[in-house]
Order: C-alpha cells, then sequence, then structure tokens
C-alpha cells in the first residue's frame, strides 16, 4: 500500500519503525487507556499501538486504508480492542480520549492542530511539518512569532521534542518533519473573539498598539509581534 499514494490527503508515509515506536513511547499510555490515533495510512504506528494493552480508535479518511486496516485488525475489531472509523478528521465530533497520536498531513497542521484542541485529552504526540513546529514554539520578536503562535499557547503547552529527516518517508518530501508534543491547558477567554483580536492587530503588525487599537496601556508603544502571550491577553482585556 505504501506505492498508493493520495495528493488529496497530502500522504507522505513514515518508512522508519524505530522512530514510529518513540513516538508511541513518548505517548505514555498506561493500560485500559483509550488512544486515537490521527490518519493511520498505512498503519506504522497501528502496528506498535496495537500491541499494547489499550484500546484504539483510528480515523482514516482513505478507503483504501481503512479497508486494509478493517482486515488486517479484524480479529482486534471484534474483541472491542480496535476501532477504525472512515472520516475526515475534521469532521469528527471531539470528545475525550486518554491520548492522541498521529503523523499529519502537512497541508492541513494549523487546522488539525486546533480541532485537536477541541478535544479532551491528557497529552498528545504529532509529527508535523518542522517549519510548522518551529512556529508553534516561537517567541516574541521573532519572525515567526504569530497568530498560530499565540492561539495555540492559549491553549495548550506545545514542546518540540525531537526533529525527523525527510529522508525516512517515502516518498521523500521537499521538508523535514518534528515530532511534538501538546499538553491542554485551562483558558478562559473566548477563543474567536480573541481571534479577531489577533487578526486585527497581526494584519499591521509593523505598527504600535496605540495607532492600531487607540490604546493607551503600558503596551502602547509596542507592536503585536513584541509582546508574550500574558501581556497580549491584558491588551485583549482592556480594549
Amino acid at each position: 500500500m505504501t506505492g498508493n499514494f493520495s495528493k488529496k490527503y497530502g500522504q507522505v508515509f513514515l518508512n522508519d519503525k524505530n522512530i514510529a515506536a518513540k513516538e508511541v513511547r513518548l505517548l505514555g499510555v498506561n493500560p485500559h487507556d483509550h488512544v486515537l490515533e490521527i490518519g493511520p495510512g498505512n498503519g506504522i504506528l497501528t502496528d506498535i499501538l496495537i500491541n499494547l494493552p489499550i484500546e484504539l480508535t483510528a480515523i482514516e479518511p482513505d478507503h483504501r486504508f481503512y479497508e486494509n486496516l478493517s482486515i488486517k485488525y479484524s480479529e482486534q475489531r471484534r474483541s472491542g480492542k480496535f476501532h477504525i472509523i472512515k472520516e475526515n478528521f475534521l469532521d469528527t465530533k471531539p470528545s475525550y480520549y486518554n491520548h492522541i497520536i498521529g503523523n499529519i498531513p502537512y497541508n492541513l497542521s494549523s487546522p488539525i492542530l486546533f480541532k485537536i484542541l477541541d478535544f479532551d485529552f491528557d497529552s498528545s504526540i504529532l509529527m508535523v511539518q518542522k517549519e510548522f513546529a518551529l512556529r508553534l514554539v516561537a517567541k516574541p520578536g521573532t519572525k515567526d512569532y504569530s497568530r498560530l503562535t499565540i492561539n495555540a499557547a492559549v491553549r495548550s503547552n506545545i514542546n518540540i521534542l525531537f526533529n525527523v529527516t525527510r529522508k525516512v518517508f517515502l516518498p521523500v518530501p521537499g521538508v523535514d518533519s518534528a515530532v511534538i508534543s501538546i499538553v491542554k491547558k485551562p483558558f478562559d477567554v473566548d477563543i474567536q473573539n480573541f481571534d479577531k483580536f489577533l487578526v486585527k492587530i497581526f494584519s499591521m503588525r509593523r505598527k504600535k498598539l496605540s495607532t492600531i487599537l487607540n490604546y493607551n496601556g503600558p503596551f502602547n508603544e509596542k507592536r503585536p509581534g513584541e509582546l508574550d502571550i500574558n501581556q497580549l491577553l491584558m491588551v485583549y482585556s482592556q480594549i
């Protein structure tokens, strides 16, 4: 199946079982945990997860991989250990899982990340494009610091665990990858309204807040990209 790639789903497949095993170890599952796998594809993570004392649910939109894994793990499906759903993850109704894992398509990284953050979970391990990972953990004052960074930081703590060379994928993509960890954190801000605020100020990120917002607070001489998440939340609460 690894030779049949779909541009529709942005498919490239990890071809290194040692890296897959490392991802699963970092997930830190316990017996009887319920794990959600996003887009199992050729099953390199599934093959490892299926042998753990857990309940596994996989969401796969591509009928070829859905059928392949359904047949391969038919016994586990009958026993209730393994569930596979033929669906686009972005259409999935959020619910609770102990852990979420996946090597996600580069072209859907942002919508998948924020869909995951609509779920309740204890921890998540994702493989994403390295450039995307760097944007998620960017610091104020750097070129990668953006709405993406801030929206993710409001709702979660994200860390880059290790980088992955493009050479261990089929077909070989034009970029490297990184494995990140995500832990949700409580927040008390209206996400939609806060994002509208971010859209406004970051569309004029070279200007000072006093100009953008007619703001006269402690950061009025600062530009949006110079403020950390707590400072931005303070400004948001004052306008």
